[in-house]
């Protein structure tokens, strides 16, 4: 994952971890996200930390878990195709 986290431009983290979580609340499996990875989220929300490199890694994995395409569907609109490419790999 720590290849993916490098590929990804700070300035884009606010966007991307918004984008993120909308994926996430939005996933029809509600049970994709196992329960220590959604307590990781929570704590990260709690602290305003979701758009920080730990926040972006976090819900990465969650939101790929939740929706792989529709992840990889908004790396690719923020133009990181290769980040998408790498996730797709990792899965």
């Amino acid at each position: 994952m720590e290849a993916v986290m490098d590929k990804i431009p700070k300035s884009l983290h606010e966007n991307l971890s918004k984008n993120l979580i909308n994926i996430v609340l939005s996933a029809e499996n509600r049970n994709a996200v196992p329960s220590e990875l959604a307590k990781r989220v929570i704590y990260l929300w709690r602290q305003d930390q979701l758009a920080s490199p730990t926040g972006i890694q976090t819900m990465l994995e969650a939101a790929s878990l939740a929706d792989t395409n529709a992840t990889c569907d908004c790396l690719e609109e923020l133009g990181l195709k290769e980040v998408a490419i790498l996730l797709k790999n990792i899965q």
